[in-house]
């Protein structure tokens, strides 16, 4: 494997399609999400890492995950929805998601958002989860 240095920027272009950026599909996300794959199989068979980026009001639809998920947020600020409530998650905060939880994060209302997320590699998403409250949740940052 050849060592190769990935800029996090939502415009640059990178030589292997894997590192192009994309589009968050309307299945997975609220809102214009732009994603880009930093670390994957062909990187690491270990680790993933993914840049995302959010527009202003954009956000996951909930979702679980089958194993942990760490959020680093580079940019912006975070809201992060679960059976709890939201918390808000600041620029250079680290937000650890355990594996089963219901969950949805992205940007506020107001402010665009980026953030790392980095899991396992070899994980599954269930985007067939129940809704719950989380349109409800999100209307508090209003």
């Amino acid at each position: 494997m050849t060592l190769k240095p990935i800029q996090i920027n939502k415009t640059q272009p990178e030589p292997d399609a894997l590192h192009t950026p994309y589009k968050g599909g309307d299945k997975e996300f609220s809102g214009d999400v732009t994603l880009k794959r930093l670390v994957w199989a062909a990187d690491s068979s270990d680790v993933e890492l993914l840049a995302v980026w959010f527009s202003a009001g954009a956000r996951t639809r909930p979702h679980i995950h089958d194993v942990d998920q760490v959020l680093h947020v580079l940019e912006g600020t975070c809201a992060y929805g679960d059976e709890n409530g939201v918390t808000l998650v600041h620029t250079g905060e680290i937000i650890t998601v355990p594996k089963e939880v219901w969950h949805w994060h992205g940007a506020t209302p107001r402010e665009p958002m980026m953030h790392i997320s980095i899991r396992k590699m070899g994980n599954h998403t269930n985007w067939d989860v129940e809704e719950r409250d989380w349109r409800e949740q999100y209307k508090e940052l209003e």
